[in-house]
């Protein structure tokens, strides 16, 4: 299990102002965790940061604590059931820091009474005088425990904050095809994007492009949730599909797949396919493991999924949506669409409009796959619509990859932007002033890892999409597997062409 810390922008900022003092030396605190749980890796979200009263720590260059105060951070952590963090500061270091011998026998000492009194293991960070973060989950007892190094920690707040431990995580080569994505934003940037595990939920006309994009930009971990199949229907807005697709009736993920090995300019890609829903239990839990996820659905239960790990477990998710209207006559009214990122802070999807709860259970037992119940829908139900089409997605697209770079990139020190509203009949863009609900649960949830209620179930539309492709004709068949030698013809091109 890989192992990473996060905290909220708010927590970031309280430990800072804290651990890096004005005259320069080295301080110390607690805070309380909780665990987010995935399929491959576990975050400790810091939650509440336990600040020493006056008496309870000396600072001499150094940094010492008293007893008792170790004591009663650990009290508090446990009647809160949750875990015990110790953070420290190294001022005169940058980025991520290894454990010197006094440290580590201090967390150590301290590790085994918070597995005595919490039961769970402590959480060890030390922050450099660049506000970079380092972290360490210590497992074992007594003299066998040990520091288990994490991969990164990240700081969810105005912009991304995210601190690698090049160890574990290593920066990428950088290819002679980023020169002009370098050029833009520079090494240390590059070098960030890079590495972020970036899932994309859905790919449909927005999903496609953002998941060719984030390739062709270098980042070496795509994740692509989908369980939908390649239609006839789709090939008028769905980047990299053709008829041939349409024909074996390949999932979308195929072309996804084949869209990031052709246009990746990472050195050593590996990304993750999935033909899952987010709405599944294993779904969500392999959602778990990424970083930052782009929302290109347009349904009601896995916006609520997405809105759920936005807050419960300080997953960023960049969310759009569009909205076309005609005529009487049938021509082109107006068109709208949004770009917002989601996070503690930040109004929810369901406080901004972007779904309606109400529908999440309508959804889950199936009755917005009846043609029936659709059709009985008002004309004017965004489930009824149909405007994604290609000219217009692919302005929501780039509204959500703008999204992704201010809020990574951070231009001019500035991150992410908030809500957007895009108007096409008077070319103008406005802000959305909306505030989650006094009370929003969403809110409430920020940070609450596996307490979250589970938004999950069985969802049988991903089911029979899968079990659809598994029963086709022995016809349709042998052209897949046709059309899959030709595939492994021109990766093995390509790989001669590369090296």
């Amino acid at each position: 299990m890989r192992l990473s810390v996060a905290m909220t922008g708010d927590a970031g900022a309280k430990l800072a102002a804290h651990l890096l003092r004005h005259d320069g030396q080295e301080d110390l605190c607690f805070a309380t965790w909780t665990a987010s749980t995935g399929h491959s890796r576990t975050t400790a979200i810091i939650d509440r940061p336990i600040i020493p009263g006056p008496a309870e720590r000396r600072v001499h260059g150094n940094a010492s604590f008293e007893a008792a105060y170790a004591l009663r951070a650990a009290q508090e952590a446990a009647l809160a059931r949750m875990g015990l963090a110790f953070m420290h500061s190294h001022p005169g270091g940058r980025g991520w820091q290894a454990l010197n011998r006094v440290d580590r026998s201090a967390e150590a000492r301290i590790a085994n009474l918070a597995r005595e009194l919490t039961g769970l293991p402590l959480v060890g960070l030390t922050l450099a005088g660049d506000r970079g973060w380092s972290a360490r989950i210590w497992g074992g007892v007594g003299r066998d425990v040990v520091p288990d190094p994490c991969e990164s920690v990240r700081v969810i707040g105005d912009g991304f904050s995210v601190t690698f431990n090049d160890a574990l995580v290593p920066t990428p080569e950088v290819s002679s095809t980023q020169v002009r994505t370098i050029h833009t934003w520079g090494e240390e940037t590059q070098a960030t994007i890079a590495r972020l595990r970036v899932a994309v939920a859905g790919t449909g006309s927005v999903g496609m492009v953002v998941a060719d994009v984030l390739g062709r930009t270098g980042v070496q971990d795509v994740g692509i949730f989908e369980f939908d199949t390649v239609e006839m229907v789709n090939l008028d807005r769905l980047r990299g599909a053709d008829r041939l697709d349409a024909l074996l009736k390949r999932p979308k993920t195929h072309v996804a797949q084949r869209l990031l090995e052709a246009g990746s300019t990472a050195a050593h890609p590996h990304h993750e396919i999935y033909e899952l829903s987010i709405c599944e239990p294993e779904g969500f839990a392999r959602l778990l493991d990424f970083d930052i996820v782009f929302s290109c659905v347009d349904r009601p239960w896995p916006r609520h999924v997405l809105n759920t790990a936005a807050y419960a477990d300080l997953i960023p998710v960049i969310e759009g949506g569009l909205s076309a209207f005609q005529n009487t006559d049938g021509t082109l009214r107006n068109a709208y669409w949004r770009s917002t990122l989601v996070r503690p802070g930040r109004p929810c999807l369901a406080c901004l409009g972007q779904y309606d709860p109400a529908l999440v259970q309508v959804e889950r037992d199936g009755s917005l796959d009846d043609p029936t119940y659709i059709a009985n829908l008002p004309l004017g139900s965004p489930i009824r619509r149909r405007e994604n089409v290609a000219a217009l997605s692919a302005s929501v697209s780039a509204a959500l990859l703008e999204q992704f770079v201010s809020y990574v990139a951070r231009p001019s020190g500035l991150g992410e932007p908030g809500p957007l509203r895009f108007n096409l009949r008077d070319h103008t863009v406005e802000r959305d002033p909306t505030v989650c609900d006094e009370g929003c649960v969403y809110q409430e949830s920020a940070g609450c890892g596996n307490a979250r209620l589970d938004p999950t179930s069985r969802h049988r539309a991903a089911e029979q999409g899968r079990s659809d492709r598994a029963s086709v004709s022995m016809g349709v068949r042998v052209g897949r597997r046709l059309d899959d030698l030709m595939w492994l013809l021109r990766r093995r091109l390509r790989s001669l062409l590369d090296d």
